[in-house]
């Protein structure tokens, strides 16, 4: 019986058995942990067996690495009735994948992790980093993933996530502690509203395999600091929140960079939906200076409550989180707005046949291609022409920015006449 069929046969049906009872799954109790550790299990054997297609798009490209690790319950586990501890330590290393840290695992060596007695009731957490502070940079400070662009020496995508890994924070994913279990899908990294192609950018998702994790060696040029967040956590909805973020340099292109104060008061800052982090342990890098001599803040000294988990590594992680109970975290999402009634009132109606739409693309996306399932018409949305999954967040977003952009341009333009009005009236009246 290969991996495939193991996956099938023992996973495929633990999913009916088990059932949407207790659905408290983030409440981060023992019980709790329990069932959210076996959908965890499920939802990466399921990452095993899922093609990514590459995506086609610009020539430069970066990687990501999703690392999750199991954080042992502080409560012992009963007795393993079990294989014995020999036997299942040879189980964990008797698979291929272990020799090829560059191919993706068996669904078999993650059924190994989670049959190990100190998994049960763990707890998934995924490494986060936050990006030195630097100026010209417009990711510095950012809550992100480990990762960044390729190399022409990377032989392949993964390579890049590995590589970058091992040089932002100093943990090596091609160790035999550590699995790769597949890809989320990729993306393009869009900006100035949905104009500009920048990168295509693939994440994948390793799972390390032990109890203890190695110390991080941060490189203070790249990373301030790096932490691990519970997976029900991000799960939780009363720490999902809005971001305010500055985007007035996307309302004026580059021959008009001087207008930028004038966008920044008329429309204000731009809000995302966010996560809102709150880490219990944090590693900070040591300060540094970069090759040009220039000062890099790692916060080291400051709270760690303002960090924001939102854009693309909100969408990132959103591929995954939703596919995990309460299955609703691409539900909650909500799109970007500017702060003021008239301009969300005129992008609510503007955008609200095509937001219709994709509501209805999302109800499908949900459960045509989840744990080997596919809907009984056979159509699977939303897919590219090749029938590979994509970005759901990056679906919903794709054709938004435009009404957005319509909306901001109409929005400043009442504003004006209505200042000028004003202005008027109040010198007509004197």
């Amino acid at each position: 019986m290969d991996d495939l069929d193991i996956y099938l046969k023992v996973t495929i049906p633990m999913i009916f058995s088990s059932g949407y009872e207790g659905r408290n799954y983030h409440s981060g109790t023992e019980a709790a942990n329990r069932k959210l550790c076996r959908r965890h299990q499920r939802f990466l054997q399921d990452l095993t067996v899922r093609q990514v297609q590459d995506v086609i798009g610009p020539e430069k490209r970066a990687s990501v690495a999703v690392v999750i690790r199991l954080r042992p319950s502080s409560v012992p586990s009963p007795p393993y009735s079990g294989d014995d501890s020999e036997t299942r330590c040879t189980l964990l290393h008797c698979r291929s994948s272990r020799k090829e840290p560059y191919r993706k695992c068996h669904a078999g060596d993650i059924q190994d992790v989670f049959e190990q007695q100190w998994v049960e009731g763990s707890t998934a957490e995924i490494l986060f980093i936050k990006r030195s502070s630097r100026a010209g940079d417009r990711w510095a400070g950012h809550v992100a993933l480990p990762g960044g662009r390729r190399d022409k020496s990377d032989e392949g995508d993964e390579v890049t996530a590995v590589r970058e890994c091992m040089e932002e924070v100093g943990l090596d994913l091609t160790s035999e502690d550590c699995l790769l279990c597949g890809a989320l899908p990729q993306r393009v990294v869009i900006t100035n509203w949905g104009q500009k192609p920048l990168m295509v950018l693939c994440p994948y998702v390793f799972l390390w395999t032990k109890e203890e994790v190695p110390e991080f060696k941060l490189e203070a040029a790249e990373v301030a600091a790096a932490f691990w967040i519970p997976i029900h956590f991000l799960l939780d909805d009363k720490h999902k929140t809005e971001h305010p973020v500055d985007v007035s340099d996307r309302m004026a292109s580059s021959a008009f960079q001087p207008l930028r104060p004038f966008f920044k008061i008329l429309l204000g800052p731009m809000y995302f939906s966010a996560v809102q982090l709150k880490p219990s342990e944090v590693s900070h890098s040591a300060a540094s200076t970069t090759a040009r001599g220039d000062a890099i803040s790692t916060d080291k000294g400051q709270a760690m409550g303002d960090l924001m988990l939102w854009g693309i590594t909100y969408a990132i992680l959103a591929d995954m989180l939703d596919f995990l109970p309460p299955f609703n975290f691409v539900e909650s999402f909500q799109y970007p707005s500017f702060g003021g009634w008239d301009f969300r009132s005129l992008v609510w109606m503007l955008s609200r046949g095509y937001r219709r739409g994709r509501k209805e693309d999302l109800m499908e996306y949900k459960f045509s291609d989840v744990i080997g399932m596919r809907t009984v018409s056979g159509v699977r949305r939303p897919h590219d022409a090749r029938g590979a999954r994509i970005s759901i967040i990056d679906h919903l977003i794709k054709g938004y920015y435009g009404f957005v952009r319509q909306a901001a341009y109409a929005t400043i333009t009442f504003r004006i006449a209505a200042f000028g009005a004003i202005v008027q009236y109040l010198i007509g009246t004197n």
